[in-house]
């Protein structure tokens, strides 16, 4: 069997069957955004890691690499956010071909000290290998208050589901550029932006469960299920999309909700919290746009998208080794 058969939660699942944990100090292993394990008396330590690699996540011809080099980090980041919390250390491993030019190698690695800089994280160490196409894989070392910590598994039924800002954009950035056509929505994909600060005003909130947008919305709701064993339904009306996403959609001739559903690298937080809870955010609304798009339900009630008033199976989102 081909791995495009599994795709990458088929490979995941796989993963998990054969791991065994020897520590007891793991809170949370595979499974969320990122790893969780027993620090002190106040915080859990974050662990997580992503790699970008050339002609998949980025394009040479679109992307200078100073901007690689800050995707490479904030999309790292928004782990540690979905988490509750803040980065502090990273490690950053380069594979570049021999030829390329040094001064591109320089740009690039300006934007992971950008970034760095931007959120006060050290670079401590890392590898340096040549091969055929550029990839680069960062490993982000968090921390978070223990009151703060945001796990998948936290959602209750009757929580409500919340996304911040718009999604969307990213993807109908990506199609421009693929389709060669001009659209405002080209730099949301070119420029992605963790929500850090956001994050960590949710997490001190109370909320329950919390992930980033990082393969479409209708993933990160079903990780959200899955982990919480629970069910939900999404309304597709409800899901914040941009006029400018909208517009830049059509020129490809696609839906801006679809491409929120399932495309992904928008970056944003997607996040349950109970009814009797939902005043308090009206301290963020004020600044921050926070849309309901849906509930969380009894598992047995399954996990739904509702669309013009019909119900569908919620359909994975982005997964990496099938055509998405």
């Amino acid at each position: 069997m081909e791995i495009s058969k599994l795709g990458e939660t088929g490979l995941i699942k796989k993963i998990i069957k054969k791991t065994r944990l020897y520590s007891k100090d793991i809170v949370k292993g595979i499974g969320d955004d990122a790893a969780v394990i027993r620090y002190d008396k106040k915080h859990f330590l974050l662990l997580t890691t992503d790699t970008l690699v050339e002609d998949d996540h980025f394009n040479l011809s679109w992307f200078k690499p100073e901007r690689i080099g800050i995707k490479a980090v904030e999309s790292n980041i928004s782990d540690i956010a979905a988490m509750g919390g803040f980065p502090k250390h990273m490690l950053v491993s380069l594979t570049v071909p021999s030829k390329i030019n040094v001064n591109f190698f320089d740009k690039l690695f300006d934007g992971i000290h950008k970034a760095a800089k931007k959120h006060k994280i050290s670079i401590i160490g890392g590898n340096l290998a040549g091969g055929k196409k550029v990839s680069i894989t960062i490993s982000l070392v968090g921390l978070v208050e223990k009151k703060n910590l945001c796990l998948r598994s936290n959602a209750k039924v009757d929580d409500l589901i919340l996304v911040t800002g718009n999604i969307g954009n990213s993807r109908a950035g990506l199609e421009l550029l693929r389709n060669k056509k001009k659209g405002k929505s080209i730099d949301y994909y070119l420029n992605p932006k963790s929500r850090l600060d956001l994050s960590r005003r949710l997490a001190k909130l109370g909320i329950n469960a919390m992930e980033d947008v990082s393969d479409g919305l209708a993933s990160e709701v079903l990780n959200i299920c899955n982990e919480s064993k629970k069910g939900a339904v999404i309304s597709k009306e409800k899901i914040p999309v941009s006029k400018t996403a909208i517009k830049d959609a059509k020129r490809v001739g696609k839906d801006a909700h679809d491409y929120a559903l399932h495309g992904g690298e928008d970056y944003e937080l997607v996040f349950t919290i109970s009814k009797n809870k939902l005043k308090s955010l009206n301290k963020i609304k004020s600044r921050i746009k926070l849309t309901v798009v849906g509930k969380i339900l009894p598992k047995k009630d399954g996990i739904y998208l509702l669309d013009k008033g019909k119900k569908r199976k919620l359909k994975q989102g982005y997964e990496h080794f099938k055509d998405n």
